[in-house]
């Protein structure tokens, strides 16, 4: 349509601090792949460093033992009650379990890391676009689901190739060592296992430094809002009584500051004199009315009065006046016609005390 409005859906605005907070609530949080996964390899070489100095040992023996001894454990399961192979089955899953334990703790620390842990029921909750076909087709063909499957690629290669390249190497090394005894030969796979991983660990820190910034700014721009999701939020924002008071409070701090500063430069402050003040300026070169540049009521008339003793600016004494200017006229702005009499003799009080300085 020739008459229709210009498209105003460009998202072309940071997010605000409600809708990042709002899509935190909502489990969508930035979170990288590659740093899950260097979390998981540098978990895998903690529990090889630990099965290497500590668990290791027993493990094997506990391994070993009932790989020999089969035929006793037979006996005991069938004969005796199994209370000798549970107590050796039972040591055999605390070790284990201590190993998956240290994995799973360096991935929750990589995950607290990038600030990636959320809370939300609407992650499980059920969404028919996760089943609709369409919505999953255009998630595994579209840009993103083409680049995470070329990435895969590339690490799928790099790791068969780094696998070859290895294990090639020190083929001849694995034949040599089979004829040496098991405990040694075990001891030689575990160290070149852990070589391996070592190569896998330096590949996958360059992936990770590349992808954690770039999974950030992806997730920033996801969160852009339109010129009309900000009027919007704006809108709702405006509504909420607890803004509104705060936002209120916030400027009548700055603006009761702002006056503060301008009341030294007052030519004559009119009191009440306990309850009210308004410090006026006036520029006899200029051809405007006297400006209001600060007003109050109780302790801010007071602060007001305070002020200008210490700045020296006359305090002029005018009842009716001052309580009709405080309600009259707000700061920064000219003083009313009906004021004029009131002011000029205030005025003219400041002129006299100056002529007698």
């Amino acid at each position: 349509m020739a008459d229709q409005e210009p498209d105003s859906g460009e998202k072309e605005f940071d997010a605000t601090d409600a809708k990042q907070t709002q899509a935190r609530e909502d489990g969508n949080v930035p979170q990288s792949k590659e740093a899950n996964a260097l979390a998981l390899i540098v978990g895998i070489l903690c529990a090889g460093g630990a099965l290497q100095m500590t668990v290791g040992r027993t493990l094997f023996n506990d391994f070993s033992s009932l790989l020999y001894h089969a035929d006793s454990f037979a006996g005991d399961v069938f004969g005796g009650g199994g209370g000798q192979t549970q107590q050796l089955l039972f040591g055999l899953l605390v070790q284990i379990g201590l190993l998956f334990l240290i994995l799973a703790a360096v991935v929750v620390v990589s995950l607290v890391i990038q600030r990636a842990i959320s809370f939300s029921f609407k992650k499980i909750a059920l969404d028919m676009k996760k089943l609709s076909p369409v919505e999953n087709l255009k998630k595994r063909y579209g840009p993103r689901g083409i680049t995470d499957f070329l990435k895969d690629m590339v690490k799928l290669g790099f790791a068969v190739g780094i696998a070859i390249i290895f294990l090639a190497a020190l083929a001849r090394e694995y034949y040599a060592s089979s004829a040496i005894e098991m405990g040694h030969f075990a001891g030689f796979t575990f160290s070149q296992a852990m070589k391996l991983i070592l190569w896998f660990l330096a590949f996958q820190v360059v992936l990770a430094a590349i992808d954690l910034p770039l999974q950030r700014r992806l997730h920033d721009n996801r969160l852009k809002m339109s010129r009309e999701e900000m009027k919007k939020e704006m809108k709702q924002s405006e509504g909420d009584p607890q803004l509104k008071q705060s936002r209120r409070q916030a400027a009548s701090r700055i603006t009761r500051g702002q006056m503060m500063q301008n009341v030294p430069t007052a030519t004559v402050v009119m009191v009440n004199p306990q309850h009210y003040a308004v410090a006026l300026k006036w520029d006899p070169d200029d051809d405007k009315a006297p400006v209001c540049v600060a007003k109050g009521m109780d302790h801010i008339a007071a602060k007001i009065r305070e002020i200008a003793i210490a700045s020296n600016v006359p305090i002029y004494r005018d009842p009716p006046s001052t309580r009709s200017i405080y309600r009259l006229v707000e700061v920064d702005e000219e003083i009313h016609p009906e004021h004029f009499a009131a002011v000029a003799a205030a005025i003219n009080f400041v002129d006299r005390i100056r002529k007698h300085m």
